[in-house]
């Protein structure tokens, strides 16, 4: 028997496994057993039937211990590449910071936090976590509670990088307002998170991808441009940014007016799901 095929001897003691005797043929006989993949409407089918008889789960009644083994339970959706690319995030912004000057860690943060943030959100619900729409509704956890508990992480964890940065701009000795840095941070990020996710749970993730990091691309290239052309007035482009991000008006209102879409967009979302118009994963009901 292979050292792979252990598993269907676990919890057997030598005396049991004796008297089983060789299994390689039964293991033949199972892997060559294969049943059709079933029809999708056969499976909704079976779904709607199914649905009425099951407990119904009133998200506003959940302590913290409950949505903390919530969250906790959804951790095995993070693989190790995601940790890993929030961490290279942080990396760069000390490596851009240490070549360029400290200037350069406020647009690093502002730059690639949103990118972080609707990235994770479209990772989340990315192809490989199709196959689990059917264990989710056969159980008294509420569409909504997964999508509070797998944002929950996803912000988290870019708050956290986040404030790791914003304590290295603080310690650098940065001239720009932390109130101001924090709201140019948190409008973008809310926008592109509530766009990739109200996108992806509608169109999928495909749609979910292209559309925000194109949209966020555009507006970087966009501000970039802007900060060339004042260069040619003298002007150094980082200085000048960072200058518009600590003492503009303009952009002062912008922070606010986005977080506030951001906010708009995840209660979209949040209704979208309780409606139950969504792709995520197999279960189409748009």
């Amino acid at each position: 028997m292979k050292k792979d095929d252990f598993w269907l001897l676990d919890g057997l003691s030598e005396e049991q496994r004796d008297e089983l005797g060789d299994l390689n043929g039964l293991i033949n006989v199972l892997e060559s057993y294969t049943l059709p993949e079933p029809q999708r409407e056969n499976r909704d089918r079976l779904l709607d039937s199914i649905i009425p008889y099951l407990p119904k789960s009133n998200i506003y009644r959940q302590d913290l211990k409950s949505w903390l083994r919530l969250i906790r339970s959804q951790w095995v959706m993070f693989e190790t590449s995601f940790w890993v690319a929030g961490l290279l995030v942080l990396l760069l912004g000390f490596f851009m910071s240490f070549l360029e000057g400290r200037e350069m860690l406020p647009l690093v943060l502002l730059v690639l936090s949103p990118l972080l943030s609707a990235s994770g959100v479209v990772y989340v619900f990315r192809p490989e976590t199709r196959t689990l729409n059917e264990l989710e509704i056969l159980t008294a956890t509420h569409p909504v509670e997964l999508l509070i508990a797998r944002l929950t992480m996803v912000l988290g964890f870019n708050v956290l990088i986040a404030f790791a940065l914003m304590l290295a701009i603080h310690l650098e000795g940065t001239q720009i307002m932390l109130g101001r840095l924090v709201l140019a941070w948190l409008g973008p990020l809310l926008t592109l998170c509530g766009l990739a996710l109200y996108i992806t749970l509608r169109w999928g993730v495909l749609v979910g991808v292209v559309l925000p990091l194109g949209l966020w691309g555009g507006l970087v290239m966009l501000g970039w441009r802007e900060a060339l052309l004042r260069s040619m007035e003298g002007m150094n482009p980082v200085s000048w940014l960072t200058l518009m991000i600590g003492s503009s008006n303009t952009v002062l209102i912008a922070s606010v007016v986005t977080c506030l879409l951001g906010l708009g967009l995840l209660l979209l979302a949040w209704k979208t799901v309780a409606g139950e118009s969504y792709t995520w994963n197999l279960k189409s009901r748009i």
